[in-house]
C-alpha cells in the first residue's frame, strides 16, 4: 500500500503532522547545519519534502521532485516553477548536477528501491550527500496506517546500510528520529519533548524512523558501473511546471 500526495498534504495540516514536521526539521538541522555556501547549494528534495524546506536551509537552490506513484501538487506560491514528477528509474537531472538531496515519503513507496538509489548516486556531484528519512520497521509509527509513515516498505538499519554501500554510497550514518510513540497525544508529545533524546540512547530501535545520511563515493561499485542507462544528458531539462493542482 503506497500513500497519495492529498493524503500526505492532509496529514501534515493537522497537529500529529506539525509536530513530525518540527521534530524531523530540528533532527535534520543538527545533521546538516547550514553551511556558508547554502545560497550556492543545489538541494533537491525526493518524495515530500515541501512541509520542510522553509526552515531547512531556506537560502539553497531547493528543487522537488515527487514520484508518480504519490502524485505531485503545488502547495504555496512560493514553490511555483520548483516542482516537477519523476519517474524513480530515471530521474530528470543530469548526471553530477546536485549537491545535497533530502528523501521524505520517498524510498519507502519506491517500485524498485535499487534503482533509485542508483539514481540518487548518478545526480549528485562526487563527495555529494544525501540525507533519507525511512520508517523503521521495528518501530510504532510502521506497524499501523493512521499516519504515512504505516503506509509502503519499512526499512531496518541493516538493510538501509546494504542497500547503500551495494549502491555506490559511504561515511554511512544514522539518526534515530519520532521517539515517541504515534497514539499518544501530541500535547503530551511536546511534554516530553525533553526526554526524546534519552530516548535515542536507550530504545533506539522502537523509534518512528531512521534519518540516514551517506557520500557518494567515487569511483562507483563494479555493478554499477555494468548498469545499462538511458540517454539522461539528451532528456528536455525538468519540467518544474508553475501549472500544477493546488490543495
Amino acid at each position: 500500500m503506497t500513500v497519495d500526495i492529498l493524503d500526505l498534504a492532509a496529514f501534515y495540516a493537522t497537529p500529529l503532522g506539525q509536530y513530525v514536521q518540527r521534530r524531523l526539521t530540528a533532527s535534520m538541522r543538527d545533521m546538516w547545519p547550514t553551511p556558508a555556501q547554502a545560497a550556492d547549494e543545489t538541494v533537491i528534495g525526493y518524495g515530500f519534502g515541501t512541509p520542510l524546506f522553509a526552515d531547512l536551509w531556506p537560502h539553497a537552490q531547493w528543487r522537488f521532485l515527487m514520484p508518480s506513484q504519490i502524485g505531485v501538487m503545488l502547495e504555496n506560491d512560493q514553490l511555483d516553477g520548483r516542482i516537477a514528477m519523476a519517474e524513480e528509474a530515471c530521474l530528470p537531472l543530469r548526471e553530477s548536477s546536485v549537491n545535497r538531496l533530502i528523501g521524505v515519503h520517498g524510498v519507502e513507496v519506491a517500485r524498485d528501491v535499487e534503482a533509485l538509489f542508483h539514481e540518487f548516486w548518478r545526480v549528485l556531484v562526487p563527495q555529494g550527500r544525501v540525507l533519507l528519512v525511512v520508517p523503521n520497521r521495528s518501530g510504532f509509527w510502521a506497524r499501523g496506517d493512521s499516519t504515512p509513515f504505516g503506509m509502503g516498505r519499512p526499512f531496518s538499519r541493516g538493510q538501509l546500510r546494504t542497500i547503500m554501500q551495494q549502491t555506490g554510497f559511504d561515511q554511512i550514518r544514522f539518526r534515530a528520529g519520532l521517539l515517541m510513540p504515534p497514539f499518544l497525544p501530541v500535547r503530551l508529545m511536546h511534554s516530553l519533548a525533553a526526554i526524546e533524546g534519552l530516548s535515542r540512547y536507550i530504545s533506539p530501535q522502537v523509534n518512528g524512523v531512521w534519518l540516514v545520511e551517506a557520500v557518494k563515493r567515487v569511483p562507483a561499485p563494479l555493478k554499477q558501473q555494468k548498469r545499462v542507462r538511458l540517454p539522461v544528458a539528451g532528456l528536455p531539462r525538468p519540467a518544474f511546471s508553475q501549472n500544477l493542482p493546488r490543495r
